[in-house]
């Protein structure tokens, strides 16, 4: 009985126990079941009525889009337009990626803006801005976006700009008479490239992402610092500064960090302190372009105390790396060397000028004013003087390279580019131009002679 008993416990915990399988495994199939009624549900067409297929579809993915990519239906149409277009994929993309597209800054802001404001007007009025204007069927659009469209936003930049000699740089060009009787397709092959950036933040700032990263890099000064007659870019890479940041730069230049970071200083670091866009910080011997120099852009000559002020704030900074001692040093010798470089400038100037008087040198006009020579522009009235017919005005466009090479290379602690591309080949080019005068001066009195014999 009790053995009975035993078998049929068990066996009824045993028809228990599969009662509650059975009951779970309909559960979790029904469970299992649901979405598929779903899917299948979803695979059949839906009827459209006429009036939802009149609906605008692209209005649901502009609001996806917008949704997804936090930008204004402003800038929205004009991306949609751009890419149906196929037009600056390149550019959209960058924006896409920049801090502007992050604070919601859109196409709009910068290009639409009121043609009537004097910002605009004064662009207009240098011939810097297009009289064609944009393509684009909006006739609010404006392709070319001035500085002072940035310094809306971006006011203490823009007031640190106006002071620097970035801010004249179009100005300069055009005081220079030769540039109005330049071939019409040389402005935008010469001098307009680098001096447009009078009116413009994407010389430095690469437009569309406007990168904070690019315009601290030596490289995005190269654009227009560099070559024969303006080395600042060759003459700092060469350097001892410029070593130790080339041996060290792989990695170090990113959006958290500062430049102070760095081992060594690159191009902001002393020209723009802190973000200072004044890039004539500190500076307080050289030509400001064109006309005498330390001059604003509104001709005002900066006397000796903002000379004096200029130069301790330069001090300033090359004491965050050197003693003051070496500081003061190092620029007193370059001081120095600047003042004899001068006077080999003004005795070549001098001696081409009196063979003018003597009618043995013939100069266009439009020759340069009284002050320093601007080093690399319009010299004596050729256009820019590398395709001058006279041999005197090529040599004196010569030297003027070297005596930049000379104390550019002394302010950026450059020995070679010092002496051997600077005093070296400065007096060489000031030798030939004795011997080029002496030699017009020969000829001259051998006509001379000849006139007289023959009559």
């Amino acid at each position: 009985m009790v053995y009975y008993l035993r078998y049929s416990g068990i066996l009824f915990v045993a028809i228990v126990c599969l009662a509650l399988f059975f009951l779970t495994g309909c559960t979790t199939q029904q469970t299992k079941t649901a979405p598929v009624a779903h899917e299948e549900e979803a695979k059949i067409p839906k009827t459209v009525s006429p009036e939802e297929k009149t609906m605008p579809v692209v209005a649901s993915v502009q609001e996806e889009k917008k949704e997804e990519k936090g930008i204004t239906e402003e800038s929205l149409r004009c991306i949609i337009c751009h890419e149906e277009r196929g037009v600056t994929h390149g550019w959209v993309a960058d924006w896409q990626g920049s801090m502007h597209a992050r604070k919601r800054v859109g196409c709009e802001a910068c290009h639409i803006s009121d043609n009537s404001e004097s910002l605009v007007k004064e662009a207009k009025a240098v011939n810097y801005l297009s009289p064609e204007g944009s393509t684009c069927e909006d006739k609010r659009v404006n392709r070319q976006v001035v500085a002072g469209i940035c310094g809306k936003c971006h006011r203490k930049q823009y007031d640190e700009f106006e002071k620097s000699r970035h801010s004249i740089s179009w100005q300069r060009v055009l005081e220079c008479g030769p540039y109005a009787t330049r071939p019409e397709d040389s402005g935008s092959n010469r001098c307009e490239q680098c001096h447009n950036i009078q009116f413009k933040c994407d010389s430095c700032h690469t437009r569309h992402t406007f990168s904070t990263l690019e315009a601290k890099t030596p490289d995005a000064c190269r654009t227009c610092h560099m070559g024969s007659d303006h080395p600042q870019y060759e003459i700092f890479i060469s350097s001892k500064h410029g070593a130790v940041y080339t041996a060290s730069q792989s990695g170090i230049l990113k959006e958290s960090q500062s430049v102070k970071a760095l081992r060594s200083p690159v191009c902001v670091t002393c020209h723009m302190p802190q973000g200072n866009h004044d890039i004539s910080f500190g500076l307080a011997y050289g030509p400001a372009g064109g006309s005498v120099s330390y001059v604003d852009k509104k001709g005002v000559v900066a006397d000796e105390n903002e000379l004096s002020k200029r130069r301790s704030e330069m001090l300033f900074v090359c004491a965050g790396c050197h003693s003051m001692n070496f500081a003061q040093k190092t620029l007193l010798t370059a001081d120095d060397i600047h003042k004899q470089v001068d006077s080999y400038v003004k005795e070549a100037q001098d001696l081409i000028f009196e063979l003018e008087k003597e009618e043995l040198v013939f100069l266009p006009s439009g020759r340069l004013r009284d002050g320093l020579l601007p080093l690399h522009a319009l010299l004596f009235g050729d256009t820019q003087a590398y395709d001058s017919k006279s041999k005197i005005t090529d040599l004196f466009f010569q030297l003027t390279s070297s005596a930049a090479h000379a104390w550019k290379g002394a302010y950026h602690m450059n020995p070679n580019f010092t002496h051997l591309n600077g005093f070296v080949e400065l007096r060489k080019d000031w030798g030939e131009i004795k011997e080029e005068a002496r030699k017009l001066r020969e000829e001259a009195e051998i006509k001379r002679k000849m006139n007289i014999k023959l009559r």
